[in-house]
């Protein structure tokens, strides 16, 4: 009987998955908007209270040694944008990616326009930097020290983290005639990966990601 049943079982889940297409249970776009909004307004401190939200999937891949594979047992990512935008044409200016399975946002930024104009003390920083504008001779290592020193208290405050910091590996540099930004990973002891992508030298966190929240997919970091 007990074999018969656990049988039954089986069967009613396999007709379960035919029919949903083997989709997991999703949150509501509500309850995307909500998590993403909060998300949002706790990274740039600020107050957003509507925003859209929109629906959807990547194809998953393994990422092994360095490579993405795919093996064909991957599951699909499923994902909720929310996002504010000042019309149709233009980019987000608040954006969050919220992990459609979970309700953990993973992902967040704001727009390059909300750095604030350099104040004198940074102007000074910034020219000394620069120099003569040539590749070679710019300060890369003042921008370095500097992002990931502030990283280094920011990362702990705003998510209350329970395990130190390991280490923080650089993702790549940039600079232009209006300053610079600077990408890195920041590794908790716990094995939480975080992204950071900040501007230098007001020091404005541009985008924030935590990799471990949602499954990888290809070409695609967060």
């Amino acid at each position: 009987m007990k074999h018969k049943i656990a049988i039954l079982g089986v069967f009613i889940l396999c007709v379960s998955l035919f029919l949903t297409g083997g989709k997991p249970k999703l949150i509501s776009e509500d309850e995307a908007k909500k998590a993403g909004l909060a998300f949002i307004n706790h990274v740039f401190d600020v107050n957003l209270t509507e925003a859209t939200v929109e629906y959807g999937t990547h194809a998953a891949a393994s990422y092994v040694d360095g490579e993405y594979l795919e093996t064909g047992e991957e599951q699909p990512v499923y994902f909720y944008v929310v996002k504010l935008v000042e019309d149709e044409y233009a980019a987000p200016l608040y954006l969050a990616l919220v992990n459609a399975e979970t309700g953990v946002v993973y992902y967040a930024e704001q727009s390059y326009s909300h750095v604030p104009k350099m104040n004198k003390a940074q102007l000074e920083i910034w020219t000394k930097a620069y120099g003569k504008g040539e590749v070679d001779a710019f300060d890369y290592l003042r921008v370095d020290i500097d992002c990931k020193d502030f990283a280094r208290e920011w990362i702990p405050q705003k998510f209350d983290l329970k395990a130190q910091i390991l280490g923080i590996i650089d993702c790549g540099m940039m600079a232009d005639t209006d300053g610079a930004h600077n990408c890195f990973f920041v590794v908790i002891r716990d094995g939480t990966i975080y992204y950071v992508d900040m501007a230098w030298p007001q020091m404005t966190i541009l985008s924030v990601g935590i990799l471990n929240e949602t499954r990888p997919y290809m070409g695609v970091l967060l």
